[in-house]
């Protein structure tokens, strides 16, 4: 009797191994049948991955190129502009002492054509424009467009403007007095980083 007790003890627990062996062999055989599907789904992921992290650097330092070509942009046309409203500003100088604004109009004029050149203009100390590259402003008050701080200007100040633009102040002074002021706008360009 224990032999046969020991035999039908040993005929389920063999049944039971019988039983948990096909399902691993069937969960191993599906990784094993599919490990080159898997392979390629794990290499696509890799791959789109590195795709857009590739992307967003590239586009960081796109931004970045592109933020500190403007700020050198700027202080460059700053610059220029400063340099190059001292002469304008005394040959005008020079113009407004002989009351010759027929030759102020004609330097204002050459040089508005200039490459970003917005507008430009001479007002009288009162404020009152009498000569501007654009017509229609003459005879008006240079307070109408612009600040009154612009009239009390005892040196050439560049400052930029909410559009962009920039803007340069210059007192045009006589041996006793101030004969007025000259504004200069520029339109500055502007960087940006093109794709091919």
């Amino acid at each position: 009797m224990t032999k046969d007790k020991a035999a039908s003890e040993e005929k389920p627990d063999s049944g039971a191994s019988n039983e948990a062996q096909p399902q691993q062999s069937v969960n191993k055989s599906f990784i094993v049948t599919h490990w080159h599907s898997i392979a390629i789904i794990f290499l696509v992921l890799a791959v789109a991955g590195m795709y857009q992290w590739k992307n967003v650097a590239v586009n960081s330092a796109k931004t970045q190129v592109t933020e500190q070509a403007n700020r050198i942009i700027a202080e460059q046309n700053t610059s220029y502009l400063r340099l190059v409203a001292v002469p304008l500003t005394w040959a005008v100088r020079s113009e407004m002492i002989r009351n010759n604004y027929d030759q102020v109009n004609q330097y204002l004029s050459q040089f508005v054509k200039e490459k970003n050149m917005k507008e430009i203009i001479v007002a009288k100390p009162d404020g009152t424009i009498v000569v501007a590259t654009n017509k229609k402003r003459e005879g008006t008050s240079v307070t109408s467009i612009f600040p009154l701080p612009v009239l009390q200007e005892d040196k050439t100040v560049v400052t930029a403007q909410e559009n962009g633009d920039i803007m340069v102040v210059s007192p045009v002074m006589g041996l006793s007095s101030k004969l007025g002021v000259l504004i200069l706008l520029s339109t500055p360009p502007r960087f940006t980083v093109q794709t091919p």
